[in-house]
């Protein structure tokens, strides 16, 4: 009967993950740059109406709404001193998650 409960368990954290990190991807878009001239793109976060990271490529922003979502998969977890590693890695920048 273990083995069932670890199946459970398994699918329970698979569903937390995944809820978690399509809440993040919709908080962080990408926006179009404020200057119309300018082919640098930024993340926002569209509940704190405030500009996250840029200007950047599409690929830079991409990446960092990856990234954030993955830090708030580890902190749903229960694995927030490996988030904080990770957020310290990121060269101390500021970073918005669902649970701040």
């Amino acid at each position: 009967m273990l083995g069932g409960v670890d199946i459970e368990l398994k699918d329970a954290v698979k569903l937390l993950m995944a809820d978690v990190w399509l809440a993040a991807c919709e908080r962080r878009v990408i926006a179009p740059p404020l200057d119309p001239k300018s082919p640098k793109l930024s993340v926002i976060d569209v509940q704190g109406f405030a500009i996250l990271f840029g200007p950047a490529s599409g690929d830079e922003c991409r990446l960092f709404i990856h990234r954030m979502a993955a830090l708030d998969v580890l902190r749903a977890l229960g694995t927030e001193r490996v988030a904080e590693a990770a957020h310290l890695v990121s060269n101390g920048q500021f970073i918005t998650t669902l649970n701040s």
